[in-house]
C-alpha cells in the first residue's frame, strides 16, 4: 500500500551501499514516496580516522535503483555542516519538486574516537558539527519550507543508544546523539503547533560498515580477535543478533507516515532490547 504516495522526502547521510540511509529512502520509496537522497560525496579527511563518506557514484547508483522501483529518486550533494550548501542543496530540490513534507536527518559521523584525555579537540568538534549541528542547520532551513507548505510535515533525526547508553572512547559521539534527542524534544514542541511531528529514532547496534569499522577498532585497542569482538557484543543483545538497516528503515517509515501523526517528541530505540542487557 503506497502510504506515502505524493510525499517529498529528503534523507541526508544516504550515500552508503548498506547503510542505514539507504535502506530509509528504499523503505520509503516503497511506500510510494519520491525520495531526494543526499551526502557530502567528497574524500573522507586524512587528520583523523573516518569509516568512509558516500561517494557521488556511489549516491547515484543508490538513486538509479531506486528510480528502476518506478520512484522518482534526485540525488545531490550537500555538507550538512554548512548553511549555504544546504541552501544550494534545497534550491536543487524545491526547483524540481517544489515540496519538502519529510526531513530524515540521517548524516552522521565518527572521528577519532578514543578517551577523553587523548580525544585530539578537532575530533570532538567534527563530530559534534556532523552530528548535531548538521541536524540543526538542515532542520532550521526545512523547517521553513513545511511551515509555508501548510500541509504539515514530519521530522525523524538519526539519534544513537549512545545517547542513553555511552560507552568509553566514545564521548564526542555519544554526546552528539544526546544533543540530537534533545533538539528532537525541543523542536517537537515548537513545531507541533503547525502540523509537523519531529521525532528521533536511536539505533543500537546495526550491522552497517560504520558498526563493523567500530568492531575492528574496538578490536585493535582491546588487543582481542574481531571475531570475539563481534560475539560479546551480540551477546549483549537480548534478541541475540545485530540490527539491519532495514530495522531501522522501518520505524522511521512508520514515523512518516499520517499513522503516526499523534506523536512527536518521541525517542525511540531499535535496539533488539540491548539498553535493557
Amino acid at each position: 500500500m503506497k502510504t506515502l504516495r505524493e510525499r517529498v522526502a529528503l534523507i541526508t547521510g544516504a550515500g552508503r551501499r548498506g547503510g542505514i540511509g539507504e535502506a530509509v529512502a528504499r523503505k520509503l520509496a516503497s511506500a510510494g514516496a519520491t525520495v531526494v537522497i543526499a551526502d557530502l560525496c567528497a574524500p573522507p579527511p586524512t587528520d583523523v580516522p573516518h569509516p568512509g563518506i558516500g561517494q557521488w557514484e556511489e549516491l547515484q547508483s543508490i538513486a538509479a535503483d531506486i528510480e528502476a522501483l518506478g520512484v522518482p529518486a534526485l540525488p545531490l550533494q550537500v555538507d550538512v555542516t554548512d548553511a549555504a550548501s544546504i541552501q544550494a542543496m534545497l534550491a536543487k530540490l524545491l526547483l524540481a519538486y517544489d515540496r519538502i513534507d519529510i526531513l530524515v536527518n540521517n548524516a552522521g559521523a565518527i572521528f577519532g574516537p578514543s578517551p577523553v584525555m587523548q580525544m585530539a579537540e578537532n575530533a570532538w568538534r567534527r563530530t559534534l558539527e556532523v552530528n548535531a549541528t548538521g541536524v540543526f542547520l538542515v532542520s532550521k532551513a526545512v523547517a521553513p519550507i513545511m511551515v509555508k507548505g501548510g500541509r504539515g510535515g514530519r521530522i525523524v533525526n538519526m539519534s544513537s543508544l549512545a545517547a542513553i547508553r555511552p560507552r568509553p572512547y566514545m564521548a564526542a559521539y555519544a554526546a552528539s546523539k544526546a544533543a540530537v534527542a534533545a533538539l528532537t524534544q525541543s523542536m517537537a514542541q515548537e513545531m507541533a503547533q503547525f502540523g509537523v511531528t519531529v521525532n528521533a529514532v536511536l539505533p543500537g547496534d546495526i550491522d552497517t560498515g560504520m558498526k563493523q569499522w567500530g568492531y575492528q577498532l574496538e578490536a585493535q585497542i582491546m588487543q582481542r580477535p574481531y571475531e570475539e569482538v563481534v560475539a560479546a557484543g551480540v551477546a549483549r543483545i537480548p534478541t541475540g543478533r545485530l540490527g539491519l538497516p532495514d530495522d531501522v528503515a522501518s520505524v522511521v517509515a512508520f514515523l512518516a507516515s499520517d499513522e503516526a501523526a499523534f506523536q512527536t517528541g518521541q525517542l525511540i530505540n531499535v535496539s533488539g532490547g540491548r539498553e535493557l542487557a
